[in-house]
This record gives structure tokens, C-alpha cells and sequence, in this order.
């Protein structure tokens, strides 16, 4: 029986014909994959399908971004149509399905068979296909860095990351967890590895790709994370410096959660309406009379200054339900048409990034780079820069994205139980066994060199 990762790699064949309208990565046939990579096309066509692999609801699709919300203190789960109820509780299970472990894998697949490709057998420009493998690079190093987060031990008193997988192998093996410091170096080399074979000039036209600046805002977050603030201000600097991604500002913020390629976005996942997630979007699970399972949390409400965009109508507001009024995310991802491209990487988080850093680096203009965002948002400026200020900001900007449950993890804290009815996880202790998701069932029967976390 082979492992659950290899199992998922073998078959996630991505083969030439796949283009940006064709983007299905279930090919059912397996293929001598690299006597199919010809050339700059058929490589572009397995990066297509990278991208394409990120938007399942397993992924940015849905799930990555609503684990950060009903995990903290943001949203709970209600149980309209009973999903999301287990994780909200923090009660996963191992033999609960196999969602975020196979989707990031299955990118993971992807980018490896293309970095395993040797460019000078390939017809085409060189520093395209360069840049297509630098892409490779960078992606990989997001999927395990989404997976460290989620199954790492690095809050629950241990050191074992995720196995790191370099290389695309389409048979049996036994891959064994690495540490956390071990992933985090990995991620680190994939993405230098990345920027060094990609240059701004053969940056893509389109934000659906991934560009030097992804690269570099990747860089930024994953510092951020590892607290690592030499790293965090200079990736997110060379961002903001390039000039190419202003702030939103006030009147144009609500109206940005419908743009593609609005100015401020730096890497986002194309979505449009053949692309219907039904029922499993990100706009069904936050709103509407149907499902509509994940509602905020009043506390939420209590971070915003009156005057605030971000607190306005078109963002947060209540719709009745059967009678009942509940409190929604009306901004983000709001097209009922499921049309809305999820941003991944925006300009604010970046000035966020380097205020914290510069904050913590003890350089002054820590507060200048803080009081960016509220002078967007029509929100009153802080006064100074502190950590409590710059989370509390974070809270009000990136909240319904996914970063909350990431930002009380990386700072030591507790969960927060604002509602302790409506939150089911109790507010779990920064430490507990519970803030990392179990290692799935199926790979630990078919893996033997795979370990548990702890109190699963």
C-alpha cells in the first residue's frame, strides 16, 4: 500500500496539453511525464495547473482561510449544514478526511515535476522557462509552509515539522518528518532558489501568477512567522519600495474585494463563474440564507473605530435568517456569481510585516509605516507603535483571510474566548496538543516512518 503523499503524487500527472482554460488536474491515465515536457509551453502547462490546484475548497479555495478564522477569535462555525464544526471545536480527527494534507501535496506534486526538469533539453526561452521554474520553487515552498503551519509542532511543545518533499517520485517510499527548523531552512532555500532563477523583467503581466514580488512577500510572511526581523523588513521593503502596489484607499475599499488585478493585490488565484465551488465557496460558507455555517463574532465589531471602512455596511453587517439576525462578512469574496479571484498576497499585509519588524528591530519609524493602513481606511491613527497595536491592526485588516488563528500562534497567546458559547473550542491554551491538526490515519497505517502528533 503505498503512503497517502506518493499515492497523491503519483497520480497528479499534469501533462502538455494543459492550458489556463483547462486546468483540470484529475488525469486519470499515468504518463511518462517527462517524455511529455518538451518545451516552454508544455512546462507553463504544468504551471497552470499548480495554480489550479490551489483554489480547491481543500485549499485557498475555502478551507485555509476559514481555519484562521474559527480557531481564534474572529468567526465560529454554527452548524447551519454541519461543517467546519469539528475545527472550530478543534477536535479534528485522524480519520477525518484527508482535505488540507492531499490538496498541498498535490501542488506540491506539481511543482516538484517541473523543478525536476532540465532546462537545457527544453525548446523555448531559457529565462522563461527559468522563470516558470523559479515559480515551481516559490509555490513549493508555500504548500509546506501551509502545511508546517497546520501540522507542525512548533506551538504544541515539539519540533516535528512535515515531511519536506524535493522530489517528484512516482512509486513507494517512506518519507519521515522533518524537524521545524529542518522545513523552515527548506523554505527558506526554495525561495531563494526561486527568486535567483526569476527576474522582473519576465514577471508575468497577469497577478494570477506568481511573481518576483510573491516571492518576496512570501519571504516576508514566512520571517514574520519565524520572527526572523532582519529577514521580514527587508523582503517586505523591496515590496513596498517597488512603487507598484499602493494602499487602497477609503472609497475604493469595499469595491476592491470585486476587482481582479485591483492595485493593491500582488498574487491572487483566478476564479470565475465556470468555476462555481457551489456550495463549498468561500461565499456561500460566509453568508446567506442557504448554508452561510461561518458567522463573526460581536467582539470582532469592538476592534473598529466607528468611522472605519473596514466596519461599514459593505463589509460587516447582519442578515436575517429565518428570523434570526446574524453577523456576516458582506466584503470579502462577495460575488454570488463565485467570480471573485482570492488575493493571497496584498500590499497592506506587507506594511503591516514592516512595521512590526521595524518595531521590533527598535527603529523609530515603526509607527509611520503602522499608521498607513488607517489613513486608507478613514480609522483614527495610532498614537504609537506597539505589538498590541500592530495585531490589533492586523485583526481589523486582514480579518475573514485567514491570519488570525497564525498571528496568536507566533506571538505565544492564548486563544482568546470572547464568546464561550459560540466558540467550542473553550480557548485553548497557547502549548495545548490541540492547536496541530492530527497526521492522517492513512499515513500513518501506510507510512512507517510517519509519527503522530502528540495526544492524538
Amino acid at each position: 500500500m503505498k503512503n497517502l503523499i506518493y499515492s497523491i503524487i503519483s497520480v497528479a500527472t499534469l501533462l502538455a496539453s494543459c492550458s489556463m482554460n483547462d486546468l483540470d488536474p484529475a488525469v486519470p491515465n499515468e504518463k511518462d511525464i517527462a517524455a511529455n515536457i518538451r518545451n516552454l509551453e508544455d512546462l507553463q502547462g504544468i504551471a497552470n495547473g499548480i495554480y489550479d490546484r490551489m483554489t480547491v475548497t481543500n485549499y485557498y479555495g475555502r478551507n485555509q482561510l476559514i481555519y484562521g478564522e474559527v480557531r481564534a477569535d474572529n468567526c465560529f462555525a454554527n452548524g447551519k449544514s454541519g461543517r467546519f464544526l469539528n475545527e472550530a471545536a478543534m477536535k479534528v480527527s485522524p480519520d477525518a478526511s484527508n482535505g488540507p494534507w492531499d490538496a498541498m501535496y498535490a501542488v506540491i506534486a506539481s511543482c516538484d515535476i517541473i523543478i525536476g526538469q532540465d532546462p537545457a533539453k527544453l525548446e523555448g526561452d531559457a529565462q522563461k522557462i527559468s522563470q516558470v521554474i523559479g515559480q515551481a520553487y516559490i509555490a513549493r515552498a508555500m504548500a509546506h509552509f501551509d502545511l508546517l503551519k497546520l501540522f507542525g509542532q512548533q506551538h504544541t511543545g515539539g519540533n516535528l515539522g512535515i515531511p519536506y518533499i524535493k522530489e517528484y517520485v512516482s512509486g513507494q517510499t517512506a518519507p519521515s518528518r522533518k524537524s521545524v527548523d529542518e522545513n523552515r531552512a527548506a523554505i527558506y532555500e526554495d525561495i531563494e532558489t526561486g527568486l535567483a532563477l526569476m527576474t522582473e523583467a519576465n514577471n508575468p503581466k497577469s497577478k494570477q501568477q506568481i511573481s518576483t514580488f510573491a516571492g518576496l512577500a512570501l519571504k516576508a510572511r514566512v520571517a514574520l512567522y519565524f520572527k526572523e526581523w532582519e529577514k521580514a523588513k527587508t523582503a517586505s521593503l523591496a515590496v513596498i519600495n517597488s512603487g507598484k502596489f499602493p494602499v487602497v484607499d477609503s472609497v475604493n475599499f469595499v469595491a476592491s474585494w470585486k476587482t481582479k488585478n485591483s492595485t493593491n493585490s500582488i498574487f491572487e488565484l483566478a476564479f470565475s463563474t465556470s468555476d462555481n465551488l457551489g456550495i463549498n465557496g468561500l461565499q456561500n460558507i460566509y453568508r446567506g440564507s442557504m448554508y452561510g455555517d461561518i458567522e463573526v463574532l460581536d467582539n470582532l465589531l469592538t476592534v473598529f473605530d466607528e468611522k472605519d471602512v473596514r466596519k461599514s455596511a459593505g463589509m460587516i453587517g447582519y442578515e436575517t435568517v429565518s428570523g434570526i439576525k446574524r453577523l456576516r462578512n458582506l466584503g470579502k469574496y462577495p460575488s454570488a456569481d463565485f467570480s471573485d479571484n482570492v488575493i493571497l498576497f496584498r500590499i497592506e499585509e506587507q506594511y503591516l510585516i514592516l512595521a512590526e519588524a521595524k518595531l521590533e528591530l527598535g527603529e523609530p519609524d515603526a509607527l509611520d509605516f503602522l499608521n498607513k493602513i488607517p489613513a486608507k481606511r478613514g480609522a483614527v491613527l495610532y498614537s504609537s507603535a506597539t505589538k498590541e497595536n500592530i495585531l490589533k491592526e492586523r485583526r481589523r485588516e486582514l480579518c475573514f483571510e485567514g491570519f488570525r488563528f497564525d498571528d496568536l500562534m507566533r506571538n505565544g497567546s492564548d486563544i482568546p474566548l470572547v464568546d464561550p458559547v459560540k466558540q467550542t473550542h473553550g480557548g485553548p491554551d497557547y502549548g495545548s496538543y490541540n492547536l496541530a491538526f492530527p497526521i492522517p490515519r492513512v499515513e500513518l497505517n501506510a507510512n512507517r516512518n510517519m509519527i503522530q502528533n502528540r495526544g492524538y
